[in-house]
């Protein structure tokens, strides 16, 4: 069962899961949510403001079956909120073509709010906008940054965040040559300024 973790700033978490909607959908997510709960690592504000997002793709209409798979996941009482969002190929297509493959919130806002696509959504059923509709009914952030699982160490983000400066900034730094590595940092005229005060009001508070 795939699996990305999203949080935003005002401390709500939530699994997004990949998954097929079958018999046995809600024992796993119930599953997903019990580890979470014993995870130390997670911050207990996490904990007490947290959802499961559960992305499935069907065949066709939903089916009667289901629904009621639907709802006996979206109606769980234990452990957090949960939404289904559900969506079958022709929707993805029809999405695709009216976001221009732009799905930032923004666009996908003022695709929502254009009354042209509304009309024919409700004359004609645009199969686009209903599953547009869907997303934000059932996607309740869509302003989340995402916490990617990963095996690199603080150490590989430092010395990606050198190389984008110099090459050799992470190797000075490595063998702790301070001196050299103030030769590859360029400061604006402002840094420099504002540096240079600060050293002039330390001096003169040890006088």
């Amino acid at each position: 069962m795939l699996r990305n973790i999203f949080v935003n700033n005002y401390d709500e978490m939530y699994f997004v899961i990949e998954t097929e909607l079958d018999k046995n959908t809600l024992d796993e997510v119930i599953s997903i949510c019990a580890e979470v709960e014993k995870d130390s690592q997670v911050k207990k504000s996490y904990k007490s403001n947290w959802g499961v997002i559960l992305i499935t793709a069907i065949e066709g209409e939903l089916t009667w079956q289901q629904r009621k798979r639907v709802m006996s996941i979206e109606e769980n009482k234990f452990f957090c909120r949960k939404y289904v969002l559900w969506y079958n190929d022709e929707e993805k297509k029809k999405l695709e073509e009216i976001c221009g493959k732009d799905y930032g919130s923004s666009n996908m806002s003022t695709i929502l709010e254009n009354y042209d696509l509304f009309k024919e959504f409700k004359i004609n059923n645009n199969v686009g906008y209903d599953l547009l509709s869907r997303i934000f009914i059932k996607l309740p952030y869509l302003n989340l940054n995402s916490l990617e699982t990963t095996d690199k160490t603080i150490l590989d983000f430092i010395k990606i965040k050198l190389n984008n400066i110099h090459p050799e900034l992470y190797r000075l730094l490595v063998e702790d040559n301070n001196s050299e590595i103030e030769d590859y940092v360029l400061l604006s005229d402002n840094e420099n300024e504002s540096i240079n005060k600060k050293i002039e009001e330390l001096l003169e508070g040890k006088k």
